[in-house]
């Protein structure tokens, strides 16, 4: 199961017997946490049913003890279980039995690091629950985010309103959910959040968005990259995210390249790839200026790059860096 189709479920009151929640957006994990909470959960006796456990710390015994037992005065107990890795990486499992057989008077939901869904535990869980990967949003999904965010507030905040708060924010969910909520403070009752409401109420709180990355490898700017590389890893984006990042903008740089051969004018390559306004004049300046040579033979380094960063014990940051040098010098050299 996708986020997107998580959210939309839980929102319309669909709850599953059993949810693993894993990877590395921790923020969109804490918001999947509390709306389940919201719909397995009664105030009034919130307390009685609602039971967590630390993997590393509590025996299987236990916890399959706890979901097993009833609700008090609820529809539903909510049991939740962190540093799930602990679990799944053992085998044979206990909780296969119980996947296959859940109590439907409690919603079971597992949070960890990563997840294998060849595993018995997972193929298990599928049959009657879900297991649902969190990764860092896109600037596009970000920005969809916040919308979501002021909408569920009765606010209506716009695209180019929401790429401003996300720049002078940057992209932690809460410090994000933090400032969109002092937006939605402010006097006057005023229900669609424009620019100006957003520049006149934050503040640029944000250290170095990653997103500036891909902006300067698409400048051919050596520079630049590796200060903000070395400034995001310093501040704790995960080096995978950050490559990500990098090959969607060059897939972007050589798609552009190949519809403007093929006849599209500008207009209509932005419509297509979905370019931002505000984004179009330094996204065709890229374009330009990056040389379609390079990208032709950038591939297979960008493969083994990803499948380092997946499987190397070496240093991430060291290696997405020679993988940029390598980009960069392949980039420079065929223009």
């Amino acid at each position: 199961m996708k986020a997107q189709e998580f959210f939309h479920d839980v929102k319309m009151g669909k709850l599953l017997p059993l949810y693993y929640l894993y990877g590395g957006e921790r923020g969109l994990i804490d918001e999947a946490l509390e709306r389940i909470k919201e719909k397995a959960l009664q105030a009034a006796t919130r307390e009685f049913n609602l039971e967590v456990f630390y993997a590393q710390d509590a025996a299987s015994e236990a916890i399959l003890a706890s979901l097993q037992i009833f609700p008090v005065c609820s529809p539903r107990r909510l049991v939740v279980i962190h540093q799930a890795d602990f679990i799944w990486n053992k085998g044979p499992s206990p909780y296969i039995e119980y996947f296959l057989n859940p109590n439907p008077m409690t919603c079971a939901v597992f949070v960890g690091e990563k997840a294998d869904l060849r595993a018995r535990f997972f193929q298990a869980l599928e049959k009657t629950g879900a297991a649902i990967a969190f990764y860092p949003l896109s600037e596009r999904e970000l920005i969809r985010w916040i919308q979501r965010e002021a909408d569920q507030w009765g606010y209506h905040i716009s695209e180019e309103a929401g790429a401003i708060l996300l720049e002078r924010v940057g992209s932690t969910l809460p410090e994000l959910k933090l400032e969109l909520q002092k937006l939605t403070l402010r006097p006057g009752g005023k229900k669609n959040l424009s620019q100006e409401d957003v520049l006149a109420l934050t503040e640029d709180i944000r250290n170095e968005s990653p997103f500036e990355i891909p902006v300067a490898v698409g400048h051919l700017n050596l520079g630049e990259v590796l200060r903000l590389l070395r400034k995001n890893l310093h501040q704790g984006d995960p080096p995978l995210f950050l490559l990500s990042l990098i090959v969607r903008q060059l897939r972007l740089i050589r798609r552009a390249q190949d519809l403007t051969r093929g006849g599209c004018s500008r207009k209509e390559v932005e419509t297509q790839l979905r370019i931002m306004p505000r984004r179009a004049n330094e996204f065709w300046e890229q374009v330009e200026k990056f040389p379609f040579s390079a990208l032709e033979q950038l591939w297979r380094p960008t493969l083994e790059a990803d499948q380092e960063l997946k499987s190397s014990r070496s240093d991430k940051g060291l290696l997405l860096e020679k993988y940029l040098w390598k980009l960069l010098l392949l980039a420079r050299g065929g223009i």
